[in-house]
């Protein structure tokens, strides 16, 4: 071990000890439509090994460089252009393209880095793209992208299926500027709502597990939202946007950088009254905000915050017949959720020399969700009758830190990332039983607290993780990029319940610890041809739901995932025609089961290490732009998941329910994303473009005997800017399709969440 550290420090000693005086030049780089600094540009020197990106501010400086030579200056959804080198300092403006290449990532490293060295599937939704439809919820957006089905259960509630079937399980790890926006064990299936897509300038995502950047969740999918940066002008927006099935909403947005310090601010408040679904109404309010300050040309600090209010109803699904005589009513009067929350993300990084990069990032996040929730209930009760529900609070603070050092050696053609990171988390639930009454008709419309709680504890997760990744060019367009990273936790579980006929749980103290390595290639041949490969693995430990919720608390282990995968992408035609494809083959062991155990009259429910699944799809995107008032897009996935080792039932020693073998449910076997948009040469600042959503048949049980059909949605939208203003028509759901966004079957009964009928969204914004 002291020889690895002492290595690692001769590396870090030699990385600052490279650094010759060189000319030097210096720029930033700013978006030519609004002035806004650009983070992430690249930019590399003609004929040369030099190469760099610019920072948050839009700022850059490159040694080694000679006056009269040429960079080739490129990003994502920006036209790449040549700049000569005629003085010290550089002004740069791009243009914004009809057709995005993702060529430079953030979420691949912490750091901005070039697409094009990263053997991942990782594609990016740029701020033109979210400014061009306009989105009321990111899935109107996320699902652009390849083999990402974000399931909308209406105000800004979710499910995901990345490499996965929809799913409630810890599988996507979401995170804010490169920070996971909840600590390991606290995952929820919703907790993208807590985001502000108001205030996002850019939202990447990976496919596949990446635990070893970024540790647990990150199995399925990691999905980062990257906060706006303050433009140099004093510039903003605000707008309004209502739609015809009660939704409402005004957005704002403003930015200045005064002297050395940008400032940024941006949220929305939106809400629905009276909407398509009977006892559906909710409000949401979020908040952000960023400020950036430069200390000098290498030390620079930055601090971003988010605010969330949110409350909802809580109309829950339907059943068939309901359903399909679209009969949106609920049974439901009372039920709701409460989120409040709060994350503060505040970073220095200071910049040694251009091959030594150090950044101290120190996190707080505040959260608590409270619910009477509709799934507790039990639908299938008699009328005018009682049964029972639950009133819940789930909270946590954090307090975490990470620690990241970027280091360069030309000479060796050699990076690395080095990084560690803290988090403490104190987590406390309860749960009250609540009496339930139903009348005659089927409504549940009162509920009394019964003083009785089902579950209170509280846990200290503490999360400690180490990781580093090296980018080695093998050959000048062979490029080698691994990361390994360990993870240690610890869960003190503390149970606050003196008397509980049905939790009994004892206090505790659980460890987990876990190794996650990855290993890739990627070969940049001529003509923007670039294929990849890579191994990797991921895993998620057990939440504290599956821990401590029943009256023991069992063994359980991480479960672990394995991926292998390959891809390409390139561009054809003068970089008008583009196509990404990448296959993968992922196997999970040790997933955790939900087990019943039957031995004659006695009956257990414990989760177990009982599941082995297995995932393998092939994934694509493909654009067109044949001109610049044409663009065509389409992404999908074709894909199948498959239980390998699946037993929920035992029954005196055998498996009385085995779905080994069988497909898993809620997994349609093909999805897919489809554009065209035109925007006219004679109608200046005009746009249509039509949308086409397939998501496929799918099983909606684990015996595979029901299916659901499936849904073809298509979706109108227009928009005009003319001066400052921009109004924009969007039709959804144009053919008024009835569709259910998810299907599942349990216990004989299959439930249906209904999608939007037909709904005209309306709305105008004014930008200075």
């Amino acid at each position: 071990m002291r020889k690895i550290i002492l290595s690692l420090v001769i590396i870090l000693l030699m990385g600052l000890t490279t650094y010759a005086q060189n000319n030097t030049i210096k720029g930033k780089v700013l978006n030519e439509k609004n002035g806004t600094p650009l983070l992430g540009v690249t930019l590399i020197v003609e004929n040369s090994e030099e190469w760099t990106t610019t920072n948050e501010f839009g700022e850059f400086t490159l040694e080694i460089v000679k006056e009269n030579q040429f960079i080739e200056v490129s990003m994502i959804g920006f036209i790449s252009k040549k700049v000569q080198i005629t003085n010290s300092f550089l002004e740069i403006k791009l243009k914004e393209s009809t057709l995005e290449l993702e060529t430079v990532v953030v979420s691949a490293s912490r750091t901005t880095q070039n697409r094009n060295k990263v053997p991942i599937a990782i594609s990016a939704i740029s701020a033109k793209t979210i400014e061009e439809e306009e989105p009321n919820t990111a899935d109107q957006v996320l699902n652009q992208i390849a083999g990402v089905n974000m399931v909308d259960l209406g105000n800004e509630q979710h499910m995901m299926s990345i490499r996965q079937p929809i799913s409630t399980k810890s599988l996507f790890l979401y995170l804010e500027d490169g920070i996971p926006i909840r600590p390991t064990g606290v995952f929820n299936h919703n907790a993208l709502l807590e985001m502000n897509l108001a205030a996002t300038r850019q939202i990447e995502v990976i496919r596949g597990p990446y635990s070893s950047l970024y540790g647990s969740e990150a199995v399925g999918g990691a999905i980062n939202f990257l906060t706006a940066n303050p433009t140099t002008d004093l510039s903003g927006a605000i707008s309004i946007r209502g739609n015809s099935n009660g939704y409402e909403r005004a957005d704002m947005n403003i930015s200045k950088t005064f002297g050395k310090t940008g400032v940024y601010l941006g949220g929305y408040r939106a809400r629905i009254t009276d909407g398509y679904r009977e006892y559906g109404d909710f409000n949401k309010t979020a908040l952000s905000g960023k400020i950036n300050h430069e200390f000098s040309d290498k030390l620079k600090w930055t601090t971003t915050f988010s605010h969330i209010k949110y409350h909802s109803d809580m109309s829950g699904s339907i059943g068939e017949e309901k359903f399909y005589n679209k009969d949106f009513s609920s049974n439901h009067t009372f039920t709701f959720r409460d989120v409040l929350a709060f994350r503060l993300r505040s970073t220095l990084t200071n910049q040694w020399n251009e091959n030594n990069l150090t950044s101290f990032t120190f996190i707080y996040r505040e959260n608590s969700i409270a619910q009477n929730p509709s799934y507790r209930i039990d639908n299938g009760t008699e009328n005018d009758s009682f049964t029972f529900g639950e009133l819940n609070e789930n909270g946590f603070n954090s307090y975490g830190a990470i620690f990241q050092h970027n280091l360069s050696i030309p000479s060796a053609r050699l990076k690395f990332n080095i990084g560690a990171s803290l988090d403490f988390s104190p987590n406390t639930f309860k749960a009250e039983e609540i009496e339930v009454y139903r009348n005659a008709v089927g409504k549940f419309t009162s509920y009394t607290q019964t003083g009785n709680f089902r579950s209170n504890y509280a846990v200290d997760l503490i999360n400690i993780g180490s990781y580093i990744t090296v980018e080695y060019a093998l050959l000048e367009n062979l490029i080698i990029n691994g990361g390994l990273r360990f993870d240690s936790f610890n869960y003190d579980f503390t149970n606050r319940l003196e008397d509980a006929a049905n939790f009994k749980a004892p206090s505790t103290v659980t460890t987990f610890n876990t190794m996650t390595p990855r290993i890739g290639s990627v070969l940049n041949l001529k003509n923007n041809f670039n294929i990849y490969g890579n191994f990797s693995k991921g895993f998620v430990p057990p939440s504290v739901g599956e821990l401590y919720k029943r009256s023991f608390v069992p063994e359980l282990d991480p479960a672990k995932f394995t991926n292998y995968e390959i891809g390409l992408w390139k561009t054809f035609f003068n970089e008008k025609v583009y196509i990404d494809i990448a296959a993968y083959y992922l196997k999970g062991k040790d997933e955790i089961v939900s087990v019943t155990v039957k031995d004659g009259d006695r009956k257990i429910f414990e989760n177990r290490n009982a599941g082995e699944t297995k995932h393998y799809g092939l994934e694509y995107s493909f654009r067109f732009a044949p001109s610049k008032q044409i663009h065509f897009r389409t992404s999908g996935a074709f894909s199948q998941h498959e239980f390998v080792d699946y037993v929920t039932q035992i029954q005196n020693g055998e498996a009385a329910k085995d779905y080994s073998g069988k497909t898993m449910p809620t997994a349609p076997s093909w999805i897919s994303n489809t554009e065209i948009a035109y925007t006219p040469n004679y109608l200046k600042g005009f746009r249509i473009a039509m949308e086409w959503q397939h998501i496929n048949h799918y099983y909606t049980d684990e015996a595979n005997t029901t299916e659901y059909a499936g849904y073809d949605l298509f979706n109108l939208r227009t928009s005009y800017s003319f001066k400052n203003v921009k109004v924009w028509a969007n039709f959804i759901n144009v053919f008024d399709k009835l569709y259910s966004t998810r299907t599942a079957t349990r216990w004989g009964r299959t439930s249906f969440t209904p999608g939007a009928p037909a709904t005209v969204d309306l709305g105008i914004k004014y930008q200075f």
